[in-house]
């Protein structure tokens, strides 16, 4: 019979294997948002989209400059964090997908206002 030191040593063990299965990893996208939705709450639900981490606002000239044009959209950088076990390209395809589109298997609704992503592969980094 385990006793108690021998259960808290093979959570332990547990969580060091877990740790070295899922990778963190940062990436930056450009979003279209339309303007008339709450960009505070469209970055909320996607920090709701299973494997995100975490979700930053970026500011950018270019863009800014680009926002004050238009009239029914606006452009943001953001920065997701994220983890999975999988590769890095297809997850950020994953959640994407989830961003823009429904999945009535999954039960996951888009993320409302958000019109289109693109990833910039290039700022693609593994954090742990």
């Amino acid at each position: 019979m385990k006793n108690f030191i021998d259960i808290i040593l093979e959570r332990d063990d547990n969580k060091e294997s877990i740790k070295k299965t899922y990778r963190t990893y940062s990436c930056v996208i450009i979003v279209k948002f339309q303007k008339r939705i709450n960009r505070t709450q469209a970055i909320e639900r996607i920090r709701a989209i299973k494997s995100v981490t975490v979700v930053e606002s970026r500011s950018d000239d270019a863009l800014e400059t680009l926002n004050r044009k238009l009239k029914d959209y606006e452009y943001s950088n953001i920065e997701l964090k994220f983890v999975t076990n999988k590769s890095a390209e297809s997850q950020i395809d994953e959640i994407l997908r989830n961003m823009v589109f429904s999945n009535e298997k999954t039960g996951h609704a888009r993320v409302p206002g958000v019109i289109a992503t693109k990833p910039k592969l290039e700022t693609l980094k593994k954090l742990d």
